[in-house]
C-alpha cells in the first residue's frame, strides 16, 4: 500500500524514517500551504517515496514519486495549464538524491574524518505547485568538523547550500542557508510521540516539558 500501517507487527511491513517539511507562505492576501514528505528505508537509507501537497487560492496540487527497483515512478495532478495530470518513469544515475532530502541526508554523512568531500547527483526541489522536469546534475559535498559544530556545504547548479550541524550524534541541524538567500535556524527540538499530543493545550504542554528537549 505504501501507506502508514495500523499494525506495525504485520508481516511485510517496511520500517522507514520520515521527514516532513511544512511551509506556510503568506503572499499578498492569500497563503501557500505546502507539505513535503520523504520516506527512507531504515536498514539501508534508500529513498522509497516522496509526496507533496500544495494549496493556495488558485487551486490544489499533488505530486508523488515511488521507487520500483531501479526506476522512479513520478505522478502529478496540478491546476496549471498543460500540467493537469500525468506520470513518467525516471532512471536515476548512481549516487542520486533529491534536493529536498538534504536536511536529513547531510546528517548521515560519515564524519569519522575531520574533513572530506565527495560527488553526488542532485535533482532540484519539487516543493512547488507545478510539474517540473526532474534532471539529476553533478554536485559536490564537503564537510569540516570544529569543536562544537560540523559545517557541510553542497555546491550544485543553483548555488551553494550551507548546513551547520551539532558536532555529536544525532547531528542536529542547527542552521541552513540556501542559494535563494533564505536562512533557517533551529529554535527548538523535541523528541516526542507526537501522535499522542493532539488535544487542546498539548502543544504548550510539550514545549514546556524539559524531558522532551534535546540537550544544547
Amino acid at each position: 500500500q505504501w501507506t502508514k500501517v495500523d499494525d506495525w507487527k504485520r508481516p511485510g511491513v517496511v520500517a522507514v524514517v520520515k521527514l516532513n517539511q511544512i511551509l506556510h507562505v503568506p503572499t499578498g492576501i492569500y497563503v501557500y500551504q505546502q507539505m513535503h514528505s520523504s520516506f527512507w528505508k531504515i536498514d539501508n537509507g534508500l529513498l522509497l517515496k516522496w509526496s507533496l501537497t500544495s494549496n493556495d487560492s488558485f487551486g490544489n496540487a499533488f505530486k508523488e514519486m515511488r521507487r520500483f527497483g531501479e526506476q522512479l515512478a513520478f505522478n502529478w495532478h496540478t491546476y496549471w495549464d498543460g500540467m493537469a495530470d500525468g506520470s513518467e518513469n525516471i532512471t536515476p544515475p548512481a549516487n542520486n538524491y533529491f534536493y529536498d532530502e538534504l536536511p536529513l541526508r547531510v546528517r548521515t554523512i560519515n564524519f569519522s574524518k575531520p574533513s572530506g568531500e565527495f560527488e553526488i547527483q542532485v535533482a532540484p526541489s519539487v516543493i512547488n505547485s507545478k510539474k517540473e522536469t526532474i534532471v539529476f546534475k553533478p554536485a559536490k559535498v564537503s564537510f569540516k568538523l570544529s569543536e562544537r559544530t560540523i559545517d557541510v556545504e553542497v555546491e550544485h547548479d543553483p548555488g551553494k547550500d550551507h548546513f551547520v550541524l551539532d558536532r555529536e550524534f544525532p547531528y542536529l541541524l542547527r542552521e541552513w542557508s540556501a542559494p535563494d538567500g533564505s536562512h533557517l535556524k533551529l529554535k527548538q527540538s523535541l523528541k516526542i510521540d507526537y501522535w499522542n499530543y493532539n488535544k487542546n493545550g498539548d502543544r504548550e504542554r510539550a514545549l514546556k516539558d524539559p524531558m522532551l528537549r534535546h540537550p544544547d
